[in-house]
């Protein structure tokens, strides 16, 4: 069973790996249909498609031979549809996971949890084919064959549960992905009790979900209990505890409480110096956040060390062309220019725009970002040729990234 992956800007908690492979177990006689599952699936993984493709297919062959519902066939069938899947070939695939669902269906007991696996596959492969609609309902169904099957509360049936709300999620419908997450929440809550550590990851799911509708005060009591959990479950230094930190940090940034998220980056960093050390490139990532915090309050004095801190330790851990590198030199270059320190600001935009060049190519949107600040810059330095140039670079950037939508004749 797998979960479908949220949008970046909204979840980094559920991901997907779309079908999972099962492995035949090992024995000392194998049978042919377990060797050439093994191999089909070995050479699967080693991205050799077409030696791949004759094993399944060998396989299958032999399955097909089986009496009965043997659920040997489903596999063979299943694995087949996976090869076509990574070989981008999403049309053989949907063809295959169909047949697996028909096969179920015709069986004398149709509404098992092996038929809701089949519906489960079929609906993940409709959302790497951005069919929403007919991968909904695949997960509606499979929910529903599965919790019938299983009981409500049964972990495969959480999982479908996962699958519908990361679905809704993607198309921004909150509020049906909300009451999803909930259910999730609900079920894991009387399974393991009010402070179990299984209760985390619902709890970071649904207030990051909250976050998203700019719900702050809904997201921050469940970040609080999150994070409580995880403390009593681990103590209050564990570097284990960063991600809920950073989830908390990032709710009070994104809610503009900017003097609630300073003591929590100041707590990140104390526990990634002493879990990592002081030189660690987490400590780096830390150092820059609080800065920008601090930058983005006016409070530049306090900011400027601990990015200056930062750049030296990505420097001396990974070296002086990194790609982490253009966040803090960007960040560093604002707090110049805010100081009005502008020969320092310079040279620092300069890297920032070369480097964002090197590590993500020339006409990435952070190109344009690194090229609008320098032209504020050059303004501000009177050097007005400059700034043109480097704004109609800027201005080429974002037409290209942007192309204008022209409307078909009515």
């Amino acid at each position: 069973m797998m979960l479908l992956s949220w949008p970046s800007h909204i979840l980094r908690c559920l991901t997907l790996t779309l079908f999972a492979i099962t492995l035949v177990g090992c024995s000392e006689d194998k049978s042919p249909w377990q060797l050439h599952t093994e191999q089909g699936t070995t050479l699967m993984e080693q991205g050799k498609f077409p030696e791949a493709e004759q094993e399944l297919k060998a396989a299958l062959e032999l399955a097909e031979q089986f009496e009965g519902q043997d659920p040997r066939l489903i596999q063979s069938i299943t694995n087949l549809a996976i090869l076509h899947n990574a070989k981008g070939e999403p049309e053989q695939a949907e063809t295959l996971l169909l047949k697996a669902v028909g096969i179920h269906e015709e069986g004398p007991n149709s509404q098992t949890a092996e038929l809701a696996a089949s519906l489960s596959n079929l609906g993940a492969l409709y959302v790497t084919q951005q069919k929403f609609d007919q991968a909904q309902a695949s997960f509606e169904r499979a929910l529903a064959v599965r919790e019938q099957a299983l009981g409500p509360d049964n972990p495969e049936v959480i999982r479908d549960l996962e699958n519908l709300a990361a679905l809704f999620v993607r198309q921004s419908h909150y509020a049906e992905a909300e009451s999803y997450l909930k259910r999730v929440l609900d079920s894991k809550e009387r399974t393991t009790g009010p402070e179990a550590p299984e209760l985390v990851e619902p709890l970071n799911n649904l207030a990051l979900l909250h976050r998203a509708q700019e719900q702050y005060d809904q997201a921050e009591a469940l970040l609080l209990r999150a994070l409580a959990i995880k403390e009593k479950q681990i103590g209050p230094t564990n570097p284990h505890l960063l991600g809920s930190l950073n989830n908390l940090a990032l709710l009070y940034s994104t809610a503009r409480q900017f003097s609630q998220a300073t003591p929590v980056l100041e707590r990140m960093l104390t526990i990634t110096e002493e879990g990592f050390g002081e030189e660690h490139p987490r400590v780096a990532l830390t150092l820059n956040q609080l800065g920008e915090i601090y930058r983005i309050q006016d409070q530049p004095e306090q900011a400027i060390p601990l990015i200056q801190r930062a750049i030296t330790i990505i420097e001396k851990a990974e070296g002086p062309e990194h790609s982490s590198l253009t966040g803090p030199l960007n960040n560093l270059a604002l707090l110049y220019v805010t100081t009005g320190q502008y020969e320092k600001a310079d040279p620092l935009f300069q890297r920032t725009i070369t480097l964002t060049e090197q590590t993500m190519g020339k006409d990435h949107f952070r190109v344009e970002r690194a090229l609008r600040n320098y032209t504020t810059l050059l303004r501000k330095m009177g050097r007005t040729e400059e700034a043109v140039t480097q704004e109609t670079r800027a201005n080429a950037i974002h037409e290209k990234n942007n192309p204008p939508v022209t409307s078909s004749p009515g």
